[in-house]
């Protein structure tokens, strides 16, 4: 196999550097499915294309290729999880499918073009070390999914067909007139410049009465707004990165010029990128040491994952393993401790765990009550099991009557705002039919003035704004709303009462900045559109070949996940 790639290390170099050495810190998801199906599959069990059930072999490689392009599109930092599946499935069947496609068109990859893909998605890096680069990133990264460097080779390659097979369907989207472009440009780049009245419910909270009467009522009313939804609570084993650190150093000392690769790191990421608690740039000594540290705690997680991994493995193949009995009594033979979780609902309830954490659980049932693939955290990994769910309960009202107050005096403060609101767009309408500036309105009935930067259709972030704005709601009143400058969009309902915009101007675009952004604006948009065709085009092609993806759930091991697969 090491032949084989050795052959290509061109491109693979490309891609195996940038992931291990220069990207540190990087936390890779233990949540994959261990391979992509059964051997013995029922016919058609895996779709089918022109009438044909697709086998287990074809389904299972399209299987890894889909879980690979997520691993890539991630930038090596994140593996599918469960939730993923039935994205996986299809995308599974797709790429067998567009296989075929390939084949029929004889569209034929040769290594110079496998190189040129991997080197527009990855870089492309120096290549000594390159033997010692593979054998980590298949231990490390491969080998614990289920794959090997032959998958890699032939996802990759694959990757350059489909890149081939891309270009030729939707070429035609890429004769685009650039008077058009100019003209969509000048469109997505016009400022609006703005201008908006807030009112808040805190700004009238002064001006409610709570009487205990109110209170009552507004409790009785609204009842499930306060009742407490079914919780559960998980007994798990944890794996701390900070156990494994004696192994970290010991991996760490054995890498070849371990101080260079982080100096090189330092200056590749940016002197500015790494930064204090307090937002302060670190001396290069200072950013140095947090990288040494970052990666101490990588190198930790990676056999504290490797650790959680061995304990499932060795758990799921005893008798009853989705049991928590079970999972109990293997832990105490291990001699790890069992913790428990805080009580905890879909929303709320759990702290300091992964996000993955409180999803899985809530997948937990009494029948399937472990989860045998471990969840990787920031500092830890945890195999859990569900221990109890606590049923749904309506408190008392004595209580919750705290908050029933505070929601109360909230929802009439917030009735006022709107009041205000109301007032003030009666006088601000009348006020610029006179040719009186908006703001002088604003000060006259006392409310709050907020002056957000500008921005257009095509602004994605803005600094500086005020918290209680959102830019895509102001996006909307300025450009979709059908407010034309020199007007205000009407009352706007908020989370905490309402606003009123102004819009003053909108502002067209630089000539210097059409100059200098057109271009790439032109090449953005073919592709866009280039996309757009081939999805098109694929439809069509799927829907004139058949292809028929199944509804129900394929076969799946314990707590979800994929049965295991042996690799030669």
């Amino acid at each position: 196999m090491f032949g084989t790639i050795r052959k290509h290390q061109n491109w693979l170099w490309a891609i195996i550097i940038t992931i291990i050495i220069l990207s540190f810190v990087v936390f890779f998801s233990p949540d994959v499915g261990r391979g992509s199906g059964g051997r013995r599959a029922a016919k058609g069990e895996y779709g089918s294309i022109n009438g044909e059930a697709i086998s287990v072999e074809d389904y299972r490689r399209g299987h890894d290729e889909a879980r690979l392009a997520h691993f890539i599109r991630s930038g090596g930092q994140e593996w599918p999880s469960s939730r993923d599946e039935e994205n996986l499935k299809r995308s599974a069947i797709e790429r067998v499918f567009l296989d075929q496609k390939v084949r029929e068109m004889n569209i034929e990859v040769s290594d110079e073009a496998v190189g040129r893909v991997a080197s527009e998605r990855f870089g492309n890096p120096p290549r000594e070390q390159l033997p010692t680069i593979l054998a980590r990133f298949e231990q490390e990264k491969l080998l614990p999914n289920r794959l090997n460097l032959g998958d890699f080779e032939r996802f990759m390659r694959h990757e350059a067909a489909l890149q081939q097979l891309y270009s030729a369907a939707g070429m035609t989207a890429r004769l685009m007139n650039p008077k058009e472009a100019e003209t969509m440009f000048r469109k997505e780049h016009q400022d609006a410049i703005t201008e908006v009245a807030l009112f808040t419910a805190s700004n009238h909270l002064d001006k409610v009465k709570a009487t205990p009467e109110d209170v009552s009522k507004f409790f009785t009313n609204n009842m499930p707004m306060y009742r407490v939804p079914e919780r559960i609570q998980v007994a798990y084993v944890e794996f701390p990165a900070t156990n494994y650190f004696a192994e970290a150093d010991k991996r760490m000392a054995g890498i070849t010029n371990f101080d260079a690769q982080i100096e090189d790191f330092y200056y590749k990421k940016g002197t500015n990128t790494f930064k204090g608690s307090n937002d302060v740039v670190l001396s290069a000594e200072e950013a140095k040491k947090k990288i040494k540290e970052d990666e101490r705690l990588r190198q930790g997680l990676l056999e504290a994952r490797r650790k959680g991994y061995e304990f499932a493995v060795e758990l799921e193949a005893q008798p009853g393993s989705e049991k928590l009995e079970t999972f109990e009594k293997f832990a105490a033979a291990k001699g790890l401790p069992i913790k428990l979780s805080e009580p905890f609902d879909r929303v709320s309830g759990l702290t300091n765990f992964p996000p993955e954490f409180r999803a899985k659980a809530m997948m937990l049932t009494t029948n399937i009550a472990v989860q045998l693939t471990p969840i990787t955290g920031e500092d830890g990994v945890y195999v859990i099991a569900l221990k109890k769910r606590i049923p749904t309960e309506m408190p008392p009202f004595e209580k919750v009557q705290e908050k029933v107050t505070m929601d109360y005096k909230l929802q009439q403060a917030r009735d006022l705002a709107r009041q205000a609101a109301t007032n003030f767009y009666a006088s601000v309408t009348n006020a610029l039919q006179q040719k009186r500036p908006f703001s002088d309105v604003v000060a006259q009935n006392n409310v709050k003035l907020i002056v957000p930067p500008p921005f257009s259709r095509s602004t994605t972030s803005l600094t500086n704004l005020d918290e209680k704005l959102r830019l895509e709601q102001l996006q909307h009143l300025a450009f979709e709303n059908n407010v034309k400058p020199g007007d205000v969009s009407g009352i706007i309902p908020t989370a905490e009462g309402s606003m009123v915009m102004h819009l003053k101007e909108l502002k067209a675009v630089d000539d210097a900045k059409l100059r200098a952004e057109l271009p790439e604006y032109l090449r953005r948009l073919q592709a866009y559109r280039q996309s757009e065709a081939f999805g098109q085009w694929l439809r069509k092609q799927e829907e004139q070949a058949r292809v028929v993806i199944p509804q129900p759930q394929m076969p799946v091991g314990p707590a979800g996940r994929m049965p295991p697969q042996r690799r030669s």
